[in-house]
């Protein structure tokens, strides 16, 4: 669900900016986002922007190139990996409740055909699920993505199906390296401990208590879902808005620009309405040098300059998103195009923190 720019250039997005410094007004958000839409051949963007002044949702470009649709500023977006900051929070209010522990094996849960012949699936922690580090495979990877049909989800059946045998990336706690499998299987665990759905976990868990009108999981596509993504890898101007890839436990999450924010601030925020989560997610990070670090489920960037900044990115065929929330003011930016290039929605957060 997220193919990882690499993290030198996510420090780049940050390092030119002034903490204290206001967001730009909105018609210059405007020309910015006209820019990269211009750039890389964009139908359309969603960006929300929140500091002192208050919130501001911009949408630019159409949602449909066919029928020149506007996109309406309440719209459901295919956040892709940014899900897995809603997967964490359900993973750490099971932990808040005491049924799983950081430190519990994977295997201790699920039953052996989860884990029988994927590599690291035996001696894994739910905290190193959490951050990367357990060694396990990505299911997600070139080949993958090639696979990505109107009618198949992504499964745990298939992703980690694709992985079995596959040889690990270091022993378990040994290093860092992405793995979409770890939230396969942190909604395996989440399942086995409760005997629920991961999907009626989320609902009960985040979308119920925070009343995320506009927010889903695993939802088949229908007109709340109406900006068209556009691009693959063999056709760059192939409308790809049928395929079935916003789906599971590790970028699963349909939400509007709005609802997105609202659970940011609900676990991030001091007083957030589940900032107990949000303080168990930041409780323990993995540093990763030059002021970045994995906490248990988002990234955390600090610039020597003041600023503290919670964020996750994702991108899957036809769509990017990114959305930051910096802790020490409350400022939020969260930008969605519709196209497969994360490296233009880093642009433009970048553009506008400067």
């Amino acid at each position: 669900m997220t193919r990882l720019l690499p993290i030198a250039v996510l420090i780049a997005w940050l390092l030119p900016i002034s903490a204290l410094a206001a967001l730009p007004d909105t018609p210059t958000i405007e020309a910015e986002i006209d820019a990269i839409l211009e750039e890389g051949e964009i139908a359309g963007a969603v960006v929300l922007v929140e500091d002192a002044e208050g919130r501001r949702i911009i949408t630019r470009g159409v949602a449909n190139r066919q029928t020149g649709a506007p996109i309406p500023e309440n719209a459901q977006l295919r956040i892709a990996s940014i899900g897995k900051v809603h997967t964490a929070a359900v993973i750490h209010s099971l932990i808040a409740e005491g049924l799983l522990s950081l430190d519990d094996r994977l295997a201790d849960h699920v039953a052996p055909h989860w884990v029988d012949g994927i590599a690291n699936a035996q001696t894994a922690t739910v905290r190193q699920l959490l951050t990367h580090t357990s060694g396990i495979p990505d299911y997600y990877d070139d080949v993958w993505f090639q696979t990505v049909n109107t009618v198949q989800g992504n499964t745990p059946q298939r992703t980690l199906g694709y992985i079995h045998g596959r040889p690990a990336e270091f022993p378990p706690g040994q290093g860092y390296e992405y793995s979409n499998s770890n939230y396969q299987y942190l909604a395996l665990i989440a399942e086995a401990v409760t005997g629920d759905s991961f999907g009626a976990l989320m609902q009960a868990r985040l979308i119920a208590p925070l009343n995320l009108e506009a927010t889903s999981y695993d939802q088949a596509l229908h007109g709340g879902d109406p900006i068209h993504g556009y691009g693959s890898p063999d056709e760059p101007e192939r409308d790809v808005y049928a395929l079935i890839e916003n789906h599971g436990p590790d970028g699963g999450v349909f939400t509007s620009a709005s609802d997105l924010a609202d659970t940011l601030i609900a676990l991030f925020s001091h007083e957030g309405e589940l900032s107990e989560l949000g303080r168990l997610m930041l409780s323990e990070e993995i540093d990763r040098g030059d002021g970045r670090s994995r906490a248990l489920g988002p990234m955390r960037i600090r610039d020597p300059r003041g600023l503290d900044v919670i964020m996750h990115g994702g991108s899957i065929a036809g769509y990017a998103s990114l959305a930051l929330y910096e802790l020490n003011t409350g400022m939020i930016i969260i930008v969605h195009l519709s196209a497969d290039r994360p490296d233009l929605a880093g642009q433009l957060v970048r553009r506008l923190l400067q």
